[in-house]
């Protein structure tokens, strides 16, 4: 590879690096690793909550927040596609090696926080790798097939870890306190 093309590819990896940096950003701490439905859920309670918005409005709201999200995962999947035709075969080895390396770190937590058995460990595993395969695999799916793996007191443990739970940078749990904005 040329100096050229190398300078290139890493300008074009720090501006889709920033583009997902500027989403988080502009999604504020409590979009960040939140379950989208749960997202709009929210959303839509605290609009119903201010708004006083009839059940019609709800509907309606949630389409749009819906075919926004579908929006999104398109432009993502798009973007994602454009950016490894660009990176050479070495380059996608890394970056396959990083989402290894992310499932991992994942997995230990998770299986710390719910006392996974080794031979769940292994099931989730699969069911992460399987997601890291298919980037279009839902969330929800992919939520769903690990509670089938877990016994009932993790299962609520999970549930209270993921779509809905507080979430937040130190000091600033998100839920309905943080829905002015940061403090």
């Amino acid at each position: 590879m040329t100096t050229r093309s190398s300078i290139q590819t890493a300008a074009l990896a720090l501006a889709v690096s920033g583009l997902f940096a500027a989403h988080a950003t502009l999604a504020g701490p409590c979009a960040q690793g939140r379950a989208p439905e749960a997202f709009a859920s929210q959303r839509i309670e605290r609009m119903t909550e201010r708004l006083d918005l009839t059940a019609e409005q709800q509907g309606v709201i949630r389409a749009i927040l819906d075919e926004q999200q579908a929006e999104s995962e398109r432009q993502r999947a798009e973007t994602r596609a454009r950016v490894n035709a660009v990176l050479t075969p070495e380059q996608l080895a890394r970056i396959d090696e990083q989402r290894d390396a992310r499932v991992e770190r994942h997995l230990d937590r998770l299986a710390g926080r719910l006392v996974l058995s080794t031979e769940q460990v292994a099931q989730v595993r699969t069911i992460m790798q399987a997601k890291g395969d298919d980037p279009e695999m839902a969330r929800d799916e992919v939520r769903e097939q690990i509670k089938a793996v877990l016994t009932e007191e993790q299962r609520s443990t999970f549930e209270s870890m993921g779509a809905g739970a507080k979430r937040g940078g130190p000091g600033k749990p998100c839920g309905l306190d943080n829905a002015r904005g940061p403090h």
